[in-house]
């Protein structure tokens, strides 16, 4: 069975009739990380040949032919998800009614001040990787560069947005609406960041100044992972509707679009969402597919992926796009034509499967492994994991976002041990071929 993190199991239900917006204050405290720990990494050994797994020649595995499926749901057109509020212009897209004023966060206190100096690891793979400690409670997802060169984060466990800087200067904003359960992150076309809410059922935006708005609609019920889409909207995955809903920046045009079912019980589970190199939206299907949508909301493409969990996807510096796995314990590589091809990751078992993934400044890709390790892996399929310095005995440290940083560094959201980690670019070097050693 995939393990899932814990705070993807709520079943809770929503019955909002309106488009709405709301903001509210919460700003907390930036807490100085105490100085981590360091822990002896694993020594890596061996030389992992990556192979494709469907084909024995390497040569990568045409799916089947791609099959345009479904159109926006019920008539074929846009579903517009909450009735139009009239504007000054006739001409104008439907309004979110605040049903509070937007108003800063309240300010920090104390001033967030940088930790101190953490001891940074060299692991046997030779990437440097350095941890920076959230406050008590915290459970970091996704993670994204902010347009204010620090990074910022979902931290699912004490319902904020949080902010780091390069220097490890931590800031976190509660939400308005508690236990929201803030999932995923990404920068809009407006320079503002913008959030999923998987418990409350909303879309959030934050200002880089600390402000949060929230946004909420009749259909949206459990949005998951969220995107820049290629027209300047927000795009993401509405996971129990099975749907992939679009939002405008100014936070009207709500839109929901139904994707192709699968297996006999038509069931759907989209879970990643990416803009992809060929202007289209590229999403991913926990039950084993990856579809092409335009940004008019049609499925043009359908690609089967068996025996696998799809999970966040990227698109590659080769065109292609990238995405990790549960099951198959590889990382996936599909082309805009649907050639897909997999690379095995030399840690195997239950607590290997990845999680997020993201393009480094090094040429390369990175992804967060479940059992406490960070891989690597280049446009010719070799892999490198490396072990994080928590690991706990037993457990995992559940390394889980990963993202680009603005310092030629990849950083990354450990989960379940409620920190951050910064790998810098420079600390790669040649010894990249080395799994880790079980």
């Amino acid at each position: 069975m995939r393990m899932r993190p814990r705070h993807l199991l709520f079943v809770a239900a929503f019955g909002v009739a309106t488009l709405a917006a709301c903001s509210g204050s919460g700003g907390t405290a930036g807490v100085a990380p105490a100085a981590p720990t360091p822990t002896p990494a694993a020594t890596a050994t061996g030389t992992p040949t990556p192979r494709p797994s469907t084909s024995p020649s390497g040569a990568p595995t045409p799916t089947a032919s791609p099959t345009p499926t479904a159109t926006p749901k019920a008539t074929g057109s846009p579903v517009a998800t909450a009735s139009p509020t009239p504007t000054a212009s006739p001409t104008s897209s439907p309004t979110a009614t605040p049903t509070a004023t937007p108003r800063p966060s309240a300010t920090p206190s104390p001033t967030p001040t940088p930790s101190a100096s953490p001891t940074p690891t060299t692991n046997a793979c030779n990437f440097t990787i350095t941890e920076f400690p959230l406050p008590a409670g915290s459970a970091p997802d996704y993670i994204t560069a902010g347009p204010d060169g620090a990074l910022w984060f979902a931290d699912n466990g004490l319902s904020k947005i949080g902010r780091i800087t390069t220097a490890g200067v931590v800031t976190e904003y509660a939400t308005p609406t508690a236990n929201s359960g803030p999932f995923s992150i990404t920068v809009g076309s407006d320079h503002n960041l913008w959030f999923t809410e998987f418990n409350a059922g909303k879309i959030g935006k934050i200002t880089t100044a600390g402000v949060i708005t929230e946004y909420t609609s009749t259909n949206f019920f459990r949005p998951w992972n969220i995107t820049s889409g290629p027209d300047g909207a927000l795009w993401f995955t509405d996971n129990s509707s099975g749907a992939v809903g679009r939002l405008l920046t100014s936070g009207t045009g709500a839109t929901e679009y139904a994707v192709p079912g699968q297996g006999a019980g038509n069931n759907r589970e989209p879970y990643g969402i990416v803009a992809g190199p060929d202007g289209a939206l590229w999403i991913t299907d926990f039950l084993g597919a990856i579809d092409r949508m335009t940004t008019a909301g049609t499925v043009t493409n359908n690609y089967l992926i068996s025996g696998s969990e799809p999970n966040i996807i990227v698109p590659g510096p080769d065109g292609a796009l990238w995405y990790t796995l549960s099951f198959q314990y590889a990382i996936g590589h599909i082309t805009t034509t649907g050639t897909n091809h997999f690379f095995p990751t030399p840690t195997g078992g239950p607590q290997s499967y990845s999680n997020g993934i993201a393009v480094g400044g090094d040429g390369a890709l990175w992804f967060a492994l479940n059992a406490s390790a960070i891989g690597r892996i280049t446009t010719s399929g070799s892999v490198t994991e490396c072990p994080t310095p928590t690991k706990p005995v037993g457990g995992t440290s559940l390394p889980f976002g990963m993202t680009a940083g603005p310092d030629a560094a990849m950083w990354f959201t450990e989960n379940e041990a409620g920190k951050i980690g910064r790998i810098p670019l420079s600390s790669v070097t040649a010894n990249r071929r080395q799994p880790m050693k079980q």
